[in-house]
């Protein structure tokens, strides 16, 4: 028998609940509708993560930050947040976990998305 993987994790440090796999990479207008319309494990307020939240996975401890080790879906992908470049709206923010870049980019690229839930930090 194998283990199904789950379908949500909760970060105990956070509190929030994040979507365990990403559906892939997109632009960030699709991916804002995709999570707008995500139904998962019977709940429907799943939302793309402001820039501060996805910083949250990061481990600020090493030289070189990457995602924190206890973060079952670790990976080393970019990945949109929900967070707008301030002076620029065509753009929105992005997380390197490749190094922990943190950089801005036009809302027309495509990059992973990974949705959420719970109180806003």
């Amino acid at each position: 028998m194998t283990r199904e993987q789950p379908l949500t994790w909760i970060d105990s440090e956070t509190g929030l609940e994040w979507q365990f796999e990403s559906p892939g990479r997109m632009n960030w207008h699709e991916a804002q509708e995709y999570a707008a319309s995500l139904a998962l494990d019977g709940k429907e307020d799943w939302r793309l993560p402001t820039l501060k939240e996805l910083e949250s996975l990061l481990d600020r401890f090493k030289y070189r930050p990457v995602m924190r080790q206890d973060i079952p879906f670790y990976d080393t992908l970019t990945y949109w947040s929900a967070t707008t470049f301030g002076p620029d709206k065509q753009n929105a923010w992005v997380v390197m976990f490749d190094g922990a870049y943190v950089l801005s980019y036009y809302k027309t690229n495509r990059y992973q998305i990974r949705c959420v839930r719970g109180k806003r930090i």
